[in-house]
């Protein structure tokens, strides 16, 4: 799936993981930098992806929701259950992870806003693909490191599985499952998985949600090949809105990530 390498942030939304200081305490803080409190990385959320300011190096980089090939929720605090309470998301597996967690400012929202803009600008170019015969390649991780990122956050995710997702079906680890032969899908398991059943009731294949990379854009793609199959209708969506410098006229606005004032 080829995805433009000149998409624009756009808009600036909000900003995440900078702390505000008084006055003279950010000049105490400044003689003395073993007080500092500012995050590793601060999130800038834009129309169109996310910008990462890096405090040690202060550099940024920006992420199109287009570009976001994995995101990952998991749990931290050693937290056995309840809902995800971080998030961290990458372009490739040859990027570092990008983490969003509670402590980012409103990170409940931001993932919310993460997930969303993936579904909303990478799913139709997704689709597209898959109607003209591409193959999509999601990634899943061992129940292991599912739950060693309790402790360790996503630098705990070691090798992944590689599904590969077609028009056709899908192929894990060497097993085809054909598209005709999925007759439901369903993400609300007992213990949290993810199931494909046959017209008979029979399970076709499982995964935990949350060992599965972008599982929210997963879903979305599987039911509508499903959808389309099962109703004999071609997989139809409209080209997506690509946002690129010439097409944003109201430009890119400050990327660096930085807050007034900073260097």
């Amino acid at each position: 799936m080829l995805v433009p390498t000149d998409i624009v942030p756009g808009r600036l939304l909000s900003r995440h993981g900078r702390t505000r200081t008084p006055r003279l305490l950010g000049a105490i803080r400044s003689l003395l930098p073993w007080m500092a409190t500012k995050p590793k990385i601060a999130l800038d959320l834009h129309e169109h992806g996310i910008v990462a300011y890096h405090a040690a190096s202060r550099k940024s980089v920006f992420v199109s929701f287009m570009a976001m090939a994995d995101l990952c929720l998991y749990r931290t605090d050693h937290r056995l259950f309840g809902p995800a309470n971080a998030l961290a998301f990458r372009r490739d597996p040859g990027d570092a992870w990008i983490d969003v967690l509670d402590g980012d400012g409103d990170g409940v929202r931001l993932r919310g806003e993460i997930i969303g803009g993936q579904l909303r600008e990478r799913g139709p170019l997704a689709l597209r693909s898959l109607e003209a015969g591409e193959v999509l390649t999601f990634h899943a991780i061992s129940d292991a490191d599912r739950l060693a990122a309790r402790a360790q956050g996503a630098a705990a995710f070691g090798k992944t599985t590689e599904l590969q997702l077609s028009r056709i079906g899908l192929d894990v680890d060497g097993q085809r499952i054909a598209i005709e032969e999925i007759a439901k899908l369903d993400e609300g398991g007992p213990d949290g998985s993810l199931r494909l059943f046959d017209a008979h009731g029979y399970m076709l294949w499982s995964v935990h949600t949350l060992s599965l990379f972008s599982a929210d854009l997963f879903v979305v793609l599987m039911r509508t090949m499903i959808e389309a199959h099962q109703y004999g209708l071609p997989q139809k969506n409209r080209p997506p809105e690509i946002h690129t410098r010439a097409a944003d006229t109201g430009g890119a606005g400050d990327v660096t990530g930085r807050e007034d004032g900073e260097s």
